[in-house]
């Protein structure tokens, strides 16, 4: 071996002359990240309902003999002093003013499902009265569930919840 402890390349592997240095490399540009802008998020989808299920109006309010006025966003648990109730444990309860005691300490439940607002009697002492717009009364059984209409009536014991569109 002539060339020991040395690493010696194939022959042809390096050319013997070199005939012209190397170009330098072309200028490039740093490299240029895009950039973001913060885009509001889109507002949620709407949910489409057949034409006769489309609500008329605005979300659903209820106005009590005893001044309160408010919006029905669930459901609610009406009463002197309303206990929760199993089936709808997280209804919101709704304490009414009844100077006449008529009613039930937990005596009725509205509930709000999709456009569809209801009324179902909790078995009630005095029970729950519905009056529609045109006068048409309609007393429910205990337990008893009913759809109400906006401009609708409602008497729990002689105390009165009227129906609205807002």
């Amino acid at each position: 071996m002539e060339h020991e402890g040395f690493i010696v390349p194939p022959p042809g592997l390096i050319p013997d002359t070199v005939e012209a240095p190397p170009r330098p490399a072309p200028a490039v540009a740093p490299a240029a990240f895009p950039t973001f802008k913060p885009v509001a998020p889109a507002p949620p989808p709407q949910p489409v309902l057949p034409e006769g299920e489309a609500p008329p109006h605005g979300p659903w309010v209820l106005s009590l003999d005893d001044g309160q006025r408010f919006q029905v966003g669930g459901s609610l648990v009406l009463g002197r002093d309303p206990a929760p109730v199993p089936v709808r444990p997280h209804a919101v309860l709704v304490p009414v003013v009844d100077a006449a005691k008529s009613v039930s300490k937990t005596h009725a439940i509205i509930d709000l499902e999709g456009a569809e607002l209801s009324i179902t009697d909790l078995h009630s002492t005095n029970g729950v009265l519905v009056t529609d717009a045109h006068g048409v009364e309609r007393d429910l059984d205990p337990g008893e569930r009913v759809v109400l209409s906006p401009g609708d009536r409602v008497e729990l014991g002689t105390f009165a919840v009227h129906v609205e569109r807002a």
